[in-house]
């Protein structure tokens, strides 16, 4: 189907993809400890409009924040692309487990081309981890 001028093509399948980091990451610009939060390959066919990423400890974090990297993935190769802190703090029946949110929205979607993935990361091995969770919609 060809796209014309004043015709709108919105998101046709609701997306929702969760994955959990437990191993650090540090080595930013060549990662090893990623974890495939979407595929590019089975996963992105048509293009991603992800209007909510955001990360939650699974865990108490209790000596410094996590650093919750994202990335782009693109068959082998990883480029960060955006990260949040989740806050030191110790969850429990009254109070909440913390999170970190990337921020993206229905104004402000993170947007991805056919065949391009993301995969997350923690900065801090954590025993019970990082859930992750992307939620939007496939073209």
């Amino acid at each position: 189907m060809a796209v014309t001028p004043n015709s709108i093509v919105t998101p046709q399948t609701p997306v929702f993809k969760t994955a959990v980091a437990t191993a650090a990451e540090t080595a930013f610009n060549t990662p090893t400890a990623v974890v495939t939060l979407i595929d590019d390959a089975t996963q992105n066919t048509n293009g991603l409009r992800l209007t909510s990423v955001y990360a939650i400890a699974r865990a108490a974090v209790s000596t410094n924040p996590i650093n919750c990297q994202l990335y782009k993935k693109v068959g082998t190769t990883f480029t960060l692309i955006d990260s949040v802190l989740i806050a030191v703090g110790t969850p429990s029946a009254s109070v909440a487990n913390q999170k970190g949110d990337f921020g993206y929205s229905e104004g402000n979607p993170l947007t991805l081309e056919a065949g391009v993935g993301l995969a997350v990361a923690i900065g801090t091995a954590t025993a019970n981890g990082v859930a992750f969770v992307a939620k939007g919609g496939a073209y």
